[in-house]
């Protein structure tokens, strides 16, 4: 919902209210954000942002086949982010099936992550994988770029 504020100073400024509702029904979250010069995009983008990503992945799975269209770790990392931004829970056995990899090699990935300080070494990797406060901040940073127009001229190179 966009809504108009007025500041104390009289101008107004054009801002989103988002709500989401998780499966308890006493259970909201609700996110206010607008657009100003040099803020960060707010957290809606960055879900679409990952959503989009997902779905390109999707896409390619389904006309070049799955052995053509692998990226474990840029999957594992889109799914514990979605996760997160949804407020549910995932553990390996659910974030392996997400990422369309064996148990074993989500396993391995996830070590990897967390001797990076990418994933939070201290959660039950069984029933939560959460990103760590760097994790999350170089998730949203890959995140923005969705948004961001490439130079033209490194593409030619």
């Amino acid at each position: 919902m966009q809504k108009r504020y007025l500041r104390p100073d009289g101008t107004s400024i054009a801002a989103n209210l988002l709500v989401t509702r998780f499966s308890d029904p006493d259970r909201l979250i609700s996110t206010l954000f607008w657009h100003e010069g040099g803020r960060d995009l707010p957290p809606a983008r960055l879900w679409e942002a990952a959503l989009r990503i997902r779905h390109v992945h999707d896409a390619r799975v389904k006309l070049f086949g799955a052995d053509l269209s692998t990226d474990p770790i840029g999957s594992l990392l889109i799914g514990i982010y979605l996760a997160e931004a949804e407020g549910r829970a995932v553990g390996l056995n659910q974030i392996a099936t997400y990422a369309d990899v064996a148990i074993s090699t989500a396993t391995r990935w996830v070590a990897v992550l967390r001797q990076r300080n990418i994933i939070d070494a201290q959660a039950d990797a069984t029933f939560n994988l959460q990103l760590t406060r760097a994790g999350l901040d170089r998730v949203e940073a890959m995140l923005t770029t969705v948004y961001e127009a490439p130079d033209a001229s490194i593409m030619l190179m």
